[in-house]
């Protein structure tokens, strides 16, 4: 009896979970800029960035894990595959999280393929995030592994809570790649606080890649953002300062949503300055979605972005949202 009840103790503090996530979106794009990369057109895709269909996008297939090990510690475990309206990416994108790591009362330690802790921050904030409108790639806020949109492998991250305020930190570990003159020091790190205080939340993130795997210097930035919740009613600005070595330039990201019953309406606005004042550019959103359960919604709306030099990018759509979660499958 008590080996039963200390096996049934065993299998309660274990979890084993599938999350899928899908995506459809039926998308007309159009403009002097989609015209030159010949992207025009009527298409089927799973989001929108920089210029490409399936970028930046929604569908994935994750596992998680945790097991504890004692009355204070934990450790867990993450897979994400990358999925699309093609199926499994390709190549290193195929992979989203890949780590194993330890929960105890200091923190949470894990290593392997994570995303730096700048992306992680405020990821959320835009309600369009992950869909064709989002501003994420589309100069309303920043796009790849050193801005809101990848993963780094041989990597360490941090995270805990002190008092309200949640802090992360990440270094991933530089490696020599061909070409790669610049040695295999030049570590990749990144860290932000987000400080919650009633009906409003500071967040603050950083991150240098500077030379990493052979990589251009002056590959920083700096973001600060704000965001009010209360009710039916959210907004949030944010303001990124992205080094040469990136964007170089600034980004300015306004959003606003309402929620009435199943529906949420959402307006995002972006600036961006570029440093050289050659090609500054704009992007706004108008967005409508509509619950229709509290794992499936559907999407619609348009987006557009307007530069200097590349001209304009408009998208009109609709979409499906699919969340399926398991819950916990040890019993």
């Amino acid at each position: 009896a008590l080996s039963h009840a200390s096996a049934q103790e065993d299998e309660s503090q274990s979890e084993f979970s599938i999350l899928l996530r899908l995506q459809p979106e039926l998308v007309s794009v159009s403009g002097s800029a989609a015209e030159a990369r010949g992207t025009d057109g009527v298409t089927v895709t799973d989001a929108w960035a920089s210029g490409s269909k399936n970028a930046a996008n929604f569908g994935a297939l994750f596992i998680n894990a945790s097991q504890s090990i004692g009355s204070s510690l934990s450790v867990f475990s993450k897979l994400g595959l990358n999925v699309d309206m093609e199926g499994l990416k390709d190549g290193d994108a195929k992979n989203r999280d890949l780590f194993v790591g330890l929960a105890s009362p200091i923190g949470r330690v894990y290593a392997g393929r994570i995303s730096p802790a700048y992306k992680d921050a405020g990821i959320g904030w835009d309600p369009l995030n992950a869909t064709f409108m989002q501003s994420r790639g589309n100069l309303g806020r920043s796009g790849g592994a050193f801005g809101h949109g990848g993963y780094l492998d041989r990597s360490i991250g941090y995270q805990h809570q002190f008092g309200p305020a949640r802090f992360s930190a990440t270094v991933s570990l530089d490696e020599k790649v061909a070409g790669d003159i610049t040695g295999n020091n030049d570590h990749a790190i990144s860290a932000a606080v987000i400080l919650p205080t009633g009906a409003f939340s500071f967040l603050a993130a950083y991150v240098d890649g500077s030379e990493y795997e052979g990589g251009p210097s002056d590959r920083d930035a700096l973001k600060l953002g704000i965001r009010y919740s209360n009710g039916p009613w959210a907004a949030a600005l944010m303001h990124e300062d992205r080094g040469r070595g990136l964007e170089n330039g600034d980004i300015l990201y306004a959003t606003t949503s309402y929620r009435h019953e199943q529906w949420q309406f959402s307006a995002n606005l972006g600036l961006f300055n570029d440093n050289q004042n050659v090609n500054d550019g704009t992007y706004f959103a108008l967005a409508a979605r509509y619950h229709l359960h509290n794992r499936v919604s559907a999407h619609a709306g348009i987006r557009q972005i307007d530069r200097d030099l590349t001209g304009k990018e408009t998208i009109a759509g609709l979409g499906l949202r699919f969340i399926f979660n398991t819950g916990n499958l040890i019993r």
